[in-house]
Parts: C-alpha cells; structure tokens; sequence
C-alpha cells in the first residue's frame, strides 16, 4: 500500500534535500513551498506525515498547522516541525499547535529516517484497522439483512432463557409483534405440549441440548401460543457459546406448521382455471441460502414445482439449498419467501459468458409460504 508524505518548505534547496533523503519506491513525496498550496494538497490527497517548515513567508508554520487541526479531514494528520530554532518557547508553541516531534537544522539522516519509520507504521495500522473494521461492519450488517430477510422466525435468548433479539418474520408467521417479546422468558412463547403447560426453560429439551452444545431440531411437538391459540411449530435451535468456550444462549428457528398443504392451493387454484406453467420473473430478484447468507443468483422463472436461477457459480446437482428471497413488495403479508429447494441441473448459460444456469425442485415448502409464492407468480 502506497503512502505520501508532505514536505513544506519555501526554500527550493530543503524541498530537493528532504525528497532525497526520503526517497524510496513504497512512497509519495508531496512538495509545497507555502501554506496555502500544502493545505491544497491536504485535502486532495491521503497524507501519513507532515515535516513542516516553522518559518516561512506569509502563513508560517504554526499558523499552518492550527488550521490543520481546525479541518475535520487533516485534524490527525501527524506533523513533525523541521526548524534551526532550539528556543524552548519556540518548541513549546509548535507542540501547543499539534506537533508529534520536531527535527533541528540541519537534518540527520538516521534521525530523520528513524522518526519517519514510526509514524509510517503506525499510519499503517490504523489503515488495517480501519479496514478490519469497515469489514466487520459491512459482515453486522449482511448478517442483519439476512435475519431480517429470513421467512422463518429467529429468536435469541440468553443462558437464563430472555428473549434479546426477534426477527420480523415472527409477525407473520404468528401475528406477534417482535418488539413485544424482547426481555420475556422464551418458556412464556413456545410450548413443550399443546394444552399450553408452562415449561421452565432449564427444563426444556432445547436448553438441554444448547447447553451441552449441541445443535437441536424437533419437526412436532412443540406450540407457539399467539392470540389466545396454540399453533404448531417446527423448532431448531443453535448454541452460542462465549469465546472461552461456556454456553452463553441459543438462537432459536421457528417455521408454522398448519394442517393444510400444497394440494389444497393447487385445488384452489384449479378452481379459478389457473394453468400451473413457469413463469419467467420480469423483476430482478435473488435468492440466498439461510444457512451461510451465499447469493445463490438471479431469479429466471418460476413455478409451484421449481425455478430456474442465474448465478456465477456453477451449482452441485443434488446439493440441497435452505432458501430465502427479499420480495420486491408485501404479498400475502409477507416481505419475504421461503423453501426448501434442491439443484436438478447445472449448465453454462447460452446468452451471457461465464455465468451459469441452474434449474431447481422445490422440495418443502409450508402453507404460508406457498400462498407467497403463488402470489408471486401470479403478479410476476
């Protein structure tokens, strides 16, 4: 990674003598013989260092470096004084001002090489830091769109069993709100038995598992009381453990299990005369795997049985997909669709080089979910 120092000096020959001392192939020299040009290079450029000239003609050193630390952009830029004045007051001004260092005429090589080494190297470890850092924020909030883009519900709950987070596809799934089950014990939400016997989260066959760090799944057996009722749910649950190692929580998947499936709409459909053809897709939709948040690609066409996706990759046949889609708007009170899908083929793509082709079954799906997807069909 390049970087650039910014040498300001109004006399030629100190310009010349610092750019050849400094001199190296990793490295941008930047030159200004006065103030107003130094600032212009500032706030053109991504500057490591600063060896400033104290006095020079019309805006000197020091008046230099307090606009410097006045512009939101430069205010940390590191600035070394270069000067032949050891007067103390001179030096404590230059500090007052913002100085890192100061550097007395003349200059020494090994001096000048040594001070400029630390402040290049820590320049590159903010750089890295700042870069660690955009990509943890970009990966919160890929995770974030992800959980909010699942169809299944998604609940975290701490060691003692309170709910701290809850996706919005809660709502849909059982008419709750999310906002109204954060800081609630989970055993006052999801059941072990349908007559809605409180059992205490220690007891649960969930904690016994996440405690234990194991993964855990149950396709029956277990209700989510909303309005008054209990509803069916299919539960899968995950550990969180802490970094050395002890169980700190769980994060909870729920899917609504209803006693009506695809036949019933395919019926339904059949009634009002509907063929059940592919339908190609006019609006640009992707689809993801839950599990690892991968774009699996680009909806083509789609139909009740299976669709058509264009991605990058070239796709296992067989591999098997948990898969979720943003939708373009609400359709039967849902901002996203979800399914289980399987890869039937995988082909290079004939119109656009270098992607690929794949066409997928559908392999489950609930009734809600269906209903979302006819929907879709239907509108596009």
């Amino acid at each position: 990674m390049m970087q650039s120092i910014l040498i300001v000096d109004d006399k030629n020959e100190n310009l010349v003598a610092l750019e050849s001392l400094l001199e190296r192939p990793d490295l941008v020299l930047l030159k200004a013989d006065n103030g107003n040009d130094a600032l212009r290079h500032l706030l053109k450029h991504d500057v490591a260092l600063v060896l400033l000239d104290v006095q020079m003609p019309g805006m000197n050193g020091f008046e230099m470096a307090e606009l410097m630390r006045r512009n939101k952009k430069t205010q940390a830029i590191p600035i070394i004084f270069v000067t032949a004045n050891g007067d103390k007051r001179h030096l404590f001004r230059g500090y007052e001002v913002g100085a890192v260092d100061y550097l007395a005429k003349p200059i020494e090589r090994e001096v000048l090489l040594s001070k400029v080494k630390i402040f290049l190297e820590l320049d590159q470890q903010k750089r890295e830091l700042e870069t660690q850092l955009q990509e943890i924020k970009q990966l919160k909030y890929q995770n974030e769109q992800l959980l909010h883009a699942l169809g299944d519900g998604v609940i975290a709950v701490d060691a003692d069993g309170d709910i701290s987070f809850v996706n919005p596809a809660i709502r849909h799934l059982f008419d709750i709100k999310p906002e109204a089950l954060v800081g609630h014990p989970v055993a006052d939400f999801i059941f072990q038995s349908h007559e809605g016997r409180r059992t205490a989260w220690a007891a649960m066959e969930i904690y016994a598992a996440a405690s234990r760090q194991e993964r855990f799944h149950r396709a029956t057996g277990y209700y989510v009381k909303s309005g008054g009722a209990m509803h069916h749910a299919e539960v899968s649950a995950a550990p969180i453990p802490s970094p050395d190692g002890n169980f700190v929580g769980a994060v909870i998947t729920l899917r609504a299990i209803t006693e009506a499936g695809k036949d019933d709409l395919l019926e339904e459909m059949a009634k009002k005369n509907r063929r059940q053809t592919r339908k190609r897709v006019g609006a640009v939709l992707r689809m993801f795997d839950r599990n690892t948040g991968m774009n699996l690609g680009r909806l083509v066409n789609i139909s009740l049985d299976g669709f058509k996706l264009g991605s990058r990759e070239n796709l296992p046949v067989g591999s098997r997909y948990d898969i979720s889609m943003v939708l373009p708007e609400t359709l039967a009170g849902s901002n996203t669709l979800s399914f289980d899908a399987q890869v039937v083929w995988s082909r290079p793509a004939e119109d656009v080089p270098g992607e690929y082709r794949s066409g997928f079954r559908i392999i489950r799906i609930n009734e809600s979910e269906l209903r979302v997807l006819v929907q879709l069909i239907e509108k596009y």
